[in-house]
């Protein structure tokens, strides 16, 4: 989730909990202005390192999207420079405050160390973040089913999706479970991804593709009747929120709607590229190629540019802190094939066979042409 989402929606719910007289005309009034000028509601030390954290988070990607097009060698050179500079930055928030969770996230995962470490950094991180949630009282609860207790949504009238639209504590510690289940879907830790990514999933209000991570992580065990049967439980759960509902609990009360944004990154289970994609590599391992190739061609058919990226890796940006939303439906493609990189390059028999497919390298082509890539 965006800092320029959650840090708005705490300074909004910050200051309408101190000015509880304000007319609900005021209140709108103070919704347009505080997502236009949030650093003139941070009036807290804490506030005002949430503002400082969002500006550097912004200006790290926003530099990293202007290199796209360098070459790789100076692109190498000027991205080290940026992540350097952009430490720098987030230690001086930390400094701070120390309870900015993203900047001690981010700064760890720019940091260049293997990934075995900078999974136990961000254990750390996640469990100062948990404790620090249990012990001050906000009404957080790990064993409620959306991690908020009944005394917590009573007493702030909120809905759980809101309380955690408006804690940058509660996102921090979301975003170190996902970047968590993330980087142990990449070394082979597949039953941890599963269940971190679950976790994840339990929140409301907190948009995430974290159930591709639990389907990616099942296909490589190859645990077949686990995989469906999650794929029934994602079904039933759309099928409770109904048509027009939004995906997750998803609540934009905090937050200027965008639908057409939000339609991209929300796509139902069964055009899910990780879906397709993980149906596709489950059937593959399990031996059963005829079911398998028709999989692949329902992956390539549905997601645009679905047999480009699995025929031809292509780099993706660093998740900072966890996948970021998308534009373009062909992105979300891009972030499931890169996601499943370690799984489907642990079985090396997978590419090469999915080339030999009929109609997948004439639809990587397509594509390739269509986008100039």
């Amino acid at each position: 989730m965006d800092p320029s989402a959650y840090v708005p929606a705490y300074l909004e719910r910050s200051y309408l909990d101190a000015h509880p007289e304000l007319t609900p005309a005021a209140r709108e009034l103070v919704h347009d202005d505080v997502w236009q000028r949030p650093e003139k509601y941070a009036v807290t030390e804490h506030a005002q390192a949430l503002v400082a954290y969002t500006r550097t988070h912004a200006h790290l990607l926003a530099e990293l999207d202007r290199m796209e097009d360098l070459p790789d060698e100076e692109f190498e050179r000027r991205r080290g420079q940026l992540f350097d500079e952009t430490r720098l930055a987030l230690a001086k928030i930390v400094e701070a405050d120390r309870l900015v969770v993203d900047a001690h996230l981010v700064a760890a995962m720019l940091s260049d160390m293997p990934l075995d470490d900078c999974i136990s950094d961000l254990m750390k991180i996640e469990a100062r973040a948990r404790e620090y949630l249990e012990g001050s009282g906000c009404g957080f609860d790990i064993d409620a089913p959306h991690f908020w207790t009944r005394e917590a949504l009573e007493s702030s009238g909120l809905t759980e999706a809101q309380l955690t639209q408006s804690d940058p504590m509660m996102i921090g510690w979301l975003h170190a479970l996902e970047a968590i289940s993330q980087l142990c879907l990449a070394t082979a830790r597949y039953k941890a991804a599963s269940s971190y990514a679950r976790c994840v999933m339990r929140a409301a209000g907190y948009p995430s593709h974290a159930e591709g991570t639990v389907m990616l992580a099942l296909a490589r065990l190859e645990d077949e009747d686990g995989f469906f049967e999650f794929v029934r439980e994602l079904h039933s759960a759309e099928d409770a929120e109904g048509p027009g509902a939004e995906a997750k609990g998803v609540s934009h009360a905090f937050a200027p709607e965008d639908d057409e944004l939000a339609a991209v990154n929300r796509v139902p289970v069964d055009d899910s590229p990780w879906f397709l994609l993980a149906r596709t590599l489950l059937l593959f391992k399990s031996g059963r190629e005829r079911p398998a190739r028709r999989a692949l061609r329902d992956f390539a058919e549905r997601c645009d540019g679905g047999a480009f990226f699995l025929l031809n890796p292509t780099y993706i940006d660093p998740y900072l802190p966890v996948r970021p939303a998308v534009r373009e439906a062909w992105e979300l493609t891009h972030q499931a094939v890169w996601e499943a990189e370690g799984a489907v390059y642990d079985t090396p028999d997978f590419v090469p066979w999915a080339e030999t497919v009929e109609g997948i390298f004439d639809a990587s082509e397509l594509f390739a042409e269509r986008h100039g890539f």
